[in-house]
């Protein structure tokens, strides 16, 4: 499997969230890793549709539908520290007029 995604230059992947609790496994993401291939787990349905359109990439539901054509490009995918959380930051776009993200935080007090 880490082959496959490798060798499709994949070197960041976004993995949908699951009802599944064991859909991305330590050691899969071990072995991820050893590949230089970050993964961003549990990202929300209904976000999927608005990242692909901003990165350009199409949603795929099996690795062997993993082809450079389908993937998306970015500069820089990073894990930033806001306030005691932490968000993952995608940054140089190609098409960044397509999309916005506003990311606003506020006090619960």
């Amino acid at each position: 499997m880490v082959k496959k995604i490798k060798a499709s230059g994949c070197n960041v992947l976004l993995v949908q969230k699951s009802i599944l609790r064991d859909a991305t496994t330590e050691m899969s993401l071990h072995y991820l890793a050893k590949a230089k291939i970050m993964v961003v787990r549990d990202i929300e349905r209904d976000d999927i549709e608005f990242i692909s359109k901003t990165l350009g990439c199409l949603p795929m539901a099996h690795v062997d539908h993993m082809k450079a054509e389908k993937l998306g490009t970015a500069q820089l995918v990073e894990e930033v520290e806001v306030g005691k959380g932490r968000v993952v930051k995608i940054t140089g776009i190609q098409n960044k007029g397509r999309t916005a993200t506003v990311l606003l935080r506020g006090s619960n007090k």
